[in-house]
């Protein structure tokens, strides 16, 4: 029964819906009146309109719950029917109703506004309106944060449009006064040409050294009196200073002395190698070793102030007994490294010198590097290597930079004092060794005041360091006396242990983190030894072993060496001083020897001198070719001055000499007692209290007397 008033209703509803159908069909079709009105209503709107209406109709009456499960679809769907029927009304007829009233009609035209602009802007907010109608959590948070970003920029935007106004105003008051004052109005002029026309001869120039220039801060000396040979100017720039790491940014201690400038140094002059004689060059090379059947091609050419370094790569040459066969193929076998190298005699006579040396294979690249003297040979000025971005990089870095040189392709090279940790100098007389370390000690003064970097030098020959006296960053004046240097280095060793005590108590494994946790910084100490040997023969052993000590543990605590000798022998350069030392600069020696007893190989006897070295350290297994820097007398002379001009705070002082606290409590010890345990401390660091009562058959009282004695004399590492 129920299924049958279902069935019923359900024809009954049809019936009425397409009874309505009909009778809107026949009200169309038979007055006249309705086709005016259906057209000026909607128009063409009629269409997508009915077609909702009807699917709205039928939903509701056969599915009911798919309208309240699907209203956002409904919705969704009455939108975009408001949308065509107002999109529909911006297109008009050509004759008839339609073209006054458009095909969206006079609904349409309601629904659109009747403007471009209007109806943008209704359907933009429509488009904002339904989905936040739809999702109203979603969109809302949505919005919010659209908002707020917007506001933010539109902030930031409105403060950099106020400062670029106030900048503006600036720059207009300026030029407003500089019109009004006749003094400036020459310089307003000059401006304005320089910026229309171009800098002249001289503007180019001051740019020049400003582009080359460092930050620095301000210096108020003048040098008038300039050399004419070096050609620095008779002026100081103000802009023209090394940056220290206490000069960077978030340094929690800045230095009140002033640096110097690097005006103080002799301008480098540009510098081409000439193309043509160097291709030729490369052409003698080929044809040299063709002529023995050893094939090679000249790849690569790189010119340094000194030395030019060709790259060969081997040739193809045909198998021996397979010059023919029956097919016509060849096999080939490249030309042996080999063979390149017994023809060095021949190339130096083809070449028509006799400074040559062969690299095989040069470090990273497959190539065999042919060196030879450059036809047109140039210097390279201390300023020209710490100009470099190297040498900046190290600088910024907070560590002790040194200006080598530049290497074989016009590379600057430059090195950190404190990554090395020491460096071992040896050449022969005139081979460049003084100027070298003349170019490492300016390198530090340009970069660290005397708070930051302390320096004990030390010269028996008397004129090449000696000129360094009066600096503030000397411990004591340069040590001159070979018997005073014993004292001096159980000093520094004294001082070493001293600063291991104050780390071991803060907690830090080295100077730098000391440095970043202390309020009372920890400088670097530089030992710096012109003459090794002389040392060697009248200290011997005692001067080895304070040495090497102060090698092996002095890194840690901001303590460097940097050691030179012209005799490089196995008595002056032992192999544990060696060990100690990685980093070695060999100049011109006398032989192969020589030479292995500097670099552990062969090569520095084939260098032309003057400051032409190889560079030995832990970058590379294979020493690197460089030439050194020049710097003149009268640069070190004005940088001397310089520093000793400067007053600045008064610095802590570190004493080289023999400590007085000990006699109270040696006197009653034995001397010849105290000098046995010396010995046994020079061969056991860690001598213990124990080995001396073994050893010397003493009591524990004057086995642990001796014990601090020695450990204030900085012979034995405290327990």
């Amino acid at each position: 029964m129920r299924i049958m008033i279902s069935k019923l209703t359900t024809i009954a509803d049809t019936a009425f819906l397409l009874g309505l159908a009909i009778c809107a069909v026949s009200i169309y079709l038979f007055i006249p009146s309705s086709h005016e009105w259906a057209a000026q209503s909607l128009a063409f709107g009629w269409i997508p309109v009915l077609a909702c209406s009807s699917l709205f109709l039928g939903l509701l009456r056969y599915k009911p719950r798919f309208l309240v499960k699907y209203w956002r679809f409904v919705l969704s769907l009455a939108s975009a029917c408001i949308v065509v029927v107002g999109a529909l009304s911006f297109i008009y007829g050509d004759y008839g109703i339609l073209s006054k009233t458009s095909f969206g009609g006079q609904w349409g035209q309601n629904v659109a506004g009747g403007h471009v602009v209007v109806t943008v802007f209704r359907l933009a907010l429509l488009a904002v309106v339904i989905p936040l109608i739809f999702y109203p959590k979603k969109y809302a948070r949505l919005y919010l944060s659209i908002l707020k970003t917007m506001s933010i920029k539109l902030w930031e935007l409105s403060t950099v449009i106020f400062k670029v106004l106030v900048i503006i105003a600036k720059h207009l008051s300026i030029y407003v006064y500089y019109l009004v004052n006749s003094r400036h109005r020459k310089l307003l002029f000059r401006r304005f040409r320089k910026y229309m026309l171009g800098p002249n001869e001289h503007e180019k120039d001051i740019e020049y050294d400003k582009e080359n220039s460092l930050d620095f801060t301000e210096v108020d000396n003048e040098y008038p009196n300039v050399v004419p040979e070096t050609g620095i100017p008779s002026e100081l720039s103000r802009t023209d200073r090394i940056p220290t790491d206490s000069s960077k940014k978030g340094s929690s201690a800045k230095s009140k002395w002033r640096l110097p400038s690097l005006n103080l140094l002799s301008t480098p002059e540009p510098y081409l190698a000439p193309k043509g004689s160097l291709e030729q060059m490369a052409g003698e090379i080929e044809s040299a070793l063709a002529d023995h059947s050893v094939m090679v091609e000249v790849k690569d050419i790189k010119a340094g102030p000194r030395i030019v370094r060709f790259g060969l790569v081997p040739g193809w040459i045909p198998r021996r007994g397979d010059a023919s066969k029956s097919d016509g193929e060849v096999e080939r076998s490249r030309v042996k490294v080999q063979s390149i190298l017994t023809r060095e005699k021949d190339l130096a006579l083809a070449l028509k010198t006799p400074y040559l040396r062969i690299e095989a294979p040069v470090p990273g690249e497959a190539l065999v590097g042919l060196e030879v003297p450059n036809p047109s040979p140039s210097r390279v000025l201390l300023r020209q290597v710490m100009d470099s971005q190297a040498f900046k990089a190290i600088t910024n870095k907070g560590g002790l930079p040194i200006a080598l040189g530049e290497d074989t392709g016009g590379n600057p090279v430059a090195t950190d004092l404190v990554g090395l940790p020491h460096m071992l100098i040896a050449g022969a007389t005139g081979s460049g060794k003084s100027v070298c370390i003349n170019s490492i000690v300016a390198s530090l003064l340009f970069t660290k005041p005397p708070d930051q970097l302390r320096v004990l030098m030390v010269d028996p020959k008397r004129v090449e360091l000696t000129p360094f006296n009066g600096i503030p960053h000397l411990i004591a004046p340069v040590i001159v006396d070979v018997e005073k240097v014993n004292p001096a280095l159980r000093a520094m060793m004294r001082e070493m242990f001293l600063r291991y005590k104050l780390m071991e108590d803060i907690g830090t494994r080295n100077i730098a983190g000391y440095n970043a946790k202390s309020k009372e910084k920890m400088p670097y100490l530089v030992l710096i030894v012109d003459e090794l040997a002389d040392l060697m023969m009248v200290g011997g052993f005692e001067i080895e072993q304070n040495l090497v000590r102060l090698a092996q543990l002095g890194r840690a605590t901001g303590i460097h060496l940097v050691l030179a000798t012209q005799r490089p022998s196995v008595n002056v350069v032992t192999g544990l001083l060696k060990a100690n030392i990685p980093a070695r600069v060999a100049f011109a020696v006398a032989s192969q020897v020589d030479s292995r007893v500097i670099l552990d190989t062969v090569g520095a006897e084939k260098l032309l001198g003057k400051g032409d070295m190889l560079l030995l350290n832990n970058d590379s297994p294979k020493s690197r070719r460089v030439q050194g820097t020049l710097v003149y007398d009268e640069e070190i002379d004005r940088v001397v001055d310089f520093w000793n001009n400067q007053k600045g705070p008064p610095l802590p002082e570190i004493s080289i000499e023999d400590s007085e606290d000990l006699e109270p409590e040696t006197d009653h010890l034995d001397s010849q007692m105290l000098s046995q345990a010396r010995d046994l401390a020079m061969t056991n660091p860690y001598l213990s209290t124990s080995v001396l009562e073994r050893r010397l058959k003493i009591g524990g009282h004057k086995a642990s007397q001796i014990i601090e004695a020695l450990e204030d004399e900085g012979l034995v590492i405290p327990h």
